[in-house]
């Protein structure tokens, strides 16, 4: 597994250290939505090693997209101290990484960054503000936090000294909102952002749940027997392609970190298969040649692979396993 991840590493190094065109393709390959190609084609043009700033925030259980997509995606262009192991498990290249606290840099520019911040939120309109939180539920009260939580995220964007912003689909209206501001107040260096794939969570009706039900989503702490647990109870038909959750996460985290897809089968079942491409994949599964139980075992057995280091970091390494306690006594604390 760490000879796979370090040879992943090698090949993406040598295309980010590659011509122009190269670039610019990685980078495009990283972001899911880009706001404007030409303005990123330009800075590549302007700047031969642009700074990337990669949006975290520290989360008591890491979603496996953030652990693992976003270890991809840093990879690709050369980031708590809980989230940090869990990169320094995955394979994550730190050695290209500045790993900055967003508290530093506030209270270092504190007289930069707040008065920036309430600019924004006297420029922008409440019915603006709502956009941003996408299809919440209407009947769900904001609360002040919530409407001024935007104008926060908008400002770090503006005030931080970067080129490139790499951010969650979830963050993506923050940007546009970024961008206007930047409209409104005349400013033209506006920030270009990368919004890479956010997992669709597991279960078929997730507004129906609690938002904290571990069925939702594979977390990077998971051992196997938790993780066969929520495939299983994954929503995933027979032959549809579009909305399976499952299939997404072979597209982006199985095929990605691991080059291909294997699924055991009996031979009157068609056998054993390797699945190299998601286009073949999906021809099979529409097909009805794939069965959802087949890929629900090997995507459980691909997951458990790629995790198997984390568990292992976590277990023989002393900061680790604090980072680890400490989050579970501030928890338990609130």
């Amino acid at each position: 597994m760490e000879n796979s991840a370090h040879a992943a590493l090698d090949s993406i190094r040598d295309t980010v250290e590659g011509s122009f065109d190269q670039r610019f393709a990685t980078l495009k390959s990283i972001g899911e939505d880009r706001v404007n190609d030409d303005e990123l084609e330009l800075l590549l043009k302007k700047k031969s090693a642009p700074i990337c700033y990669v949006w975290c925030d520290p989360s008591p259980w890491m979603h496996i997209s953030e652990g693992i997509i976003k270890t991809l995606c840093v990879n690709k262009m050369t980031i708590g101290l809980y989230n940090i192991e869990m990169w320094k498990a995955a394979g994550m290249a730190l050695d290209r990484v500045e790993l900055v606290w967003l508290s530093d840099e506030i209270n270092r520019h504190a007289d930069e960054y707040w008065p920036l911040a309430m600019d924004i939120s006297r420029k922008t309109t409440v019915h603006r503000i709502k956009r941003c939180y996408g299809r919440r539920d209407p009947f769900e009260e904001f609360t002040a936090a919530d409407i001024f939580y935007p104008s926060l995220q908008c400002a770090t964007i503006l005030f931080q000294k970067v080129d490139i912003w790499l951010l969650g689909m979830d963050q993506h209206e923050a940007n546009l909102l970024a961008r206007e501001y930047c409209k409104h107040i005349k400013r033209q260096n506006k920030p270009i952002a990368l919004s890479h794939n956010i997992l669709p969570n597991l279960l078929q009706y997730p507004e129906e749940e609690h938002r904290r039900n571990p069925l939702l989503a594979i977390y990077m702490e998971d051992n196997e027997v938790d993780i066969s647990r929520k495939i299983i109870h994954a929503f995933c038909p027979p032959k549809l392609v579009e909305g399976n959750p499952c299939l997404e996460y072979i597209k982006y985290i199985i095929l990605p970190w691991l080059g291909k897809f294997e699924v055991v089968r009996k031979k009157e079942d068609g056998g054993d298969k390797m699945f190299l491409s998601m286009e073949e994949l999906t021809t099979d599964y529409a097909s009805g040649a794939l069965q959802p139980g087949d890929v629900k075992l090997a995507l459980a057995n691909s997951l458990s692979k790629i995790l198997q280091p984390v568990h292992g970091h976590f277990k023989s390494n002393s900061e680790a396993k604090n980072a680890v306690e400490g989050v579970k006594e501030y928890y338990i604390a609130k």
